[in-house]
């Protein structure tokens, strides 16, 4: 059987560098469970340690599928940035093979997220999902507290996506937004706030197309009563 884990060849958009970065292939995932915030659980091996490339002259950092088809002509700020790095000798370099830690993937998110802030005009909804990338990766190795830590700050970028009307896939739509932050919400504790989001996902013009957002969205607002009476 062949390895899970290849090293592909790539350029970086930023300075040019070439390099080669681990990757994932997706024949050898296979699901084991899915959770309430989209979070998939898979067998064998976690391909969020691999979802960000960062170049190792100047630190330029994003998703994998941003960083082979990235083109920079239109953002000076993020070749600015990413020159200072280089010119700087300050870039951090990260193990190029197969294995890599949970902390060292937490930091190449992390890269990625300052580069992503950078952008004008800012997308808010690509930086939280790698925020949710680290919150699923903290809570894989049980360290709650730094689960919370960013499933605080993904929530900001999941309400300022819904705030500002950043285009958002098909698949989710925006009720995956809404029902998103409301799960959030439910799950730092923030119940009155949970249910007020979560009615939005019902009330929404288009739910009858996200049948299972739906559910989702009823069975978290569900939880949220069962506690209620619980606690009375």
């Amino acid at each position: 059987m062949s390895e899970p884990i290849w090293l592909k060849e790539v350029k970086c958009p930023a300075c040019d560098a070439v390099f080669k970065t681990p990757r994932v292939k997706s024949t050898h995932l296979r699901v084991k469970l899915g959770e309430s915030d989209f979070h998939k659980v898979y067998e064998d091996i976690n391909p969020l340690l691999y979802a960000v490339t960062v170049c190792p002259q100047c630190n330029f950092a994003a998703r994998n599928e941003d960083f082979d088809k990235q083109k920079l002509e239109y953002h000076p700020e993020i070749i600015t940035m990413a020159m200072a790095i280089r010119a700087s000798g300050k870039n951090i370099v990260f193990p190029d093979g197969a294995d890599i830690s949970v902390e060292d993937s937490v930091k190449k998110h992390l890269v990625a997220v300052t580069f992503y802030r950078n952008y004008k005009p800012e997308n808010p909804l690509l930086i939280a999902g790698l925020l949710m990338h680290i919150v699923w990766m903290y809570r894989e190795t049980g360290n709650r507290e730094k689960e919370m830590e960013y499933l605080k700050q993904a929530l900001e970028y999941y309400i300022k996506t819904y705030e500002k009307g950043v285009q958002i896939p098909e698949k989710i739509g925006e009720v995956g937004i809404l029902y998103l932050i409301g799960e959030l919400n439910r799950m730092l504790g923030n119940k009155s706030e949970a249910v007020n989001w979560f009615s939005k996902v019902i009330r929404h013009d288009t739910i009858e197309n996200f049948p299972n957002i739906e559910n989702l969205a009823r069975e978290a607002w569900e939880k949220i009563t069962e506690e209620k009476k619980k606690k009375k």
